[in-house]
C-alpha cells in the first residue's frame, strides 16, 4: 500500500515537474480511445495537447463506440482505415476495429516511419478503476504502447449517468500534468498509467498515487432477458460499482475525489503463488509406449 506521505510527494512531483521547459524537438504523441473517434473526451485531450509546442499530436481512433472491448484484438478480416477530418486541428485517422486494434495499426502500420514517443488513450466517458481496468478498451491502448515499449497513459472521467456533457474540458487540465510528467521523466520498462479523474474534476482534491483495487462488484453479470418460441435464449449485461472499497486503491481515492495515478504492468506473474506451487507433487506422466509394455 502507498502512504499517504509519499502518495502526496509522487503528486507533488508530477506537478512541479511538468513545469520545467521541453526539449526544443515537439514529442510526437499518438492519442487513441474506445469512444470512438467523435467522441467529446477525445477532442477535449487532443487539444489541450495541440495548444502545447511541446507536442504534436496525431490522432488514430476507433471508428464506433468500442467500449468495454478489453484487449480484443480483429484478426480474421480486413479492417477499414480512413483518413478523417482533423480533430482539434490534428491529423487523424478512423479505424474500424477495436481499441487495441487500433492502437497497434497506428504503431506497426499507418505511423510505422513516425512512430509516436508517448501514447495517451481517452479521455474515457466513465472511470476504469479497479478490476474495469481488465475490461476497459481505453487501458488496452495503453497497454499496447507497454508492449511495444513506448511510454503509454490511459485517463478515464468518472461518469454522472444523468449528466450529458461531462466535464472533459477540466478533466484535461488534470490529465495534463501526468502526460507532462510521462513526457519529460519516462515510465519504467512494461509499465503504464491508469488516471481516473473523480466526479467533480474542478472539485479535485489534488492527485494520488494507488494501487489497482481489487473490489468486486456490486454486481457484474449476464441476466436472462427473453427467450424466442424456438427456444433462443436473449441475455443482457448488468453492473454495478462495489459499495464498499478499500482504502489504498484508486476506487477509494477518486471516490473520495482524488485524481489517482495508478501504475499497471505487463508481468501478471503471481509471485505469491511461487511457495505453494513448489510444494506441488508433479509426477511427469509415464510415457505411452512404456506403459502398453507393461
Amino acid at each position: 500500500m502507498v502512504s499517504f506521505r509519499t502518495s502526496m510527494a509522487c503528486a507533488a512531483i508530477i506537478i512541479a515537474t511538468a513545469t520545467f521547459a521541453v526539449a526544443a524537438e515537439p514529442v510526437h504523441v499518438m492519442v487513441s480511445n474506445d469512444d470512438g473517434i467523435d467522441a467529446p473526451g477525445l477532442e477535449a485531450i487532443v487539444a489541450i495537447l495541440a495548444a502545447d509546442p511541446a507536442y504534436r499530436v496525431t490522432v488514430v481512433a476507433p471508428k464506433h463506440q468500442q467500449s468495454v472491448s478489453g484487449h480484443g484484438l480483429v484478426t480474421r478480416t480486413e479492417i477499414e482505415v480512413v483518413e478523417h477530418a482533423p480533430v482539434a486541428g490534428c491529423r487523424a485517422w478512423s479505424v474500424d476495429g477495436t481499441p487495441a486494434t487500433v492502437a497497434r495499426i497506428g504503431l506497426t502500420a499507418l505511423l510505422v516511419d513516425d512512430l509516436p514517443d508517448l501514447i495517451v488513450s481517452g479521455i474515457n466517458r466513465g472511470e476504469n478503476d479497479g478490476l474495469g481496468a481488465w475490461t476497459s478498451g481505453t487501458v488496452a491502448v495503453a497497454r499496447e504502447g507497454a508492449l511495444a515499449g513506448i511510454p503509454a497513459v490511459a485517463v478515464s472521467l468518472q461518469l454522472d449517468w444523468s449528466d450529458p456533457k461531462p466535464d472533459f474540458a477540466a478533466a484535461s487540465r488534470w490529465a495534463k500534468p501526468v502526460i507532462d510528467a510521462v513526457r519529460i521523466e519516462g515510465l519504467p520498462t512494461g509499465v503504464y498509467l491508469n488516471v481516473n479523474l473523480p466526479l467533480a474534476p474542478t472539485a479535485a482534491g489534488g492527485y494520488r498515487v494507488t494501487r489497482m483495487g481489487l473490489d468486486p462488484s456490486e454486481e457484474a453479470r449476464y441476466v436472462l432477458a427473453k427467450v424466442d418460441s424456438d427456444g433462443t435464449r436473449w441475455y443482457s449485461s448488468r453492473w454495478k460499482p462495489p459499495l464498499e472499497t478499500e482504502p489504498g486503491g484508486d476506487s477509494h481515492a477518486m471516490n473520495g475525489g482524488w485524481v489517482t495515478v495508478t501504475p499497471l504492468g505487463l508481468d501478471l506473474t503471481a509471485d505469491e503463488a511461487f511457495p505453494l506451487l513448489e510444494q506441488f507433487r508433479l509426477v511427469p506422466p509415464v510415457a505411452a509406449e512404456s506403459a502398453v509394455s507393461e
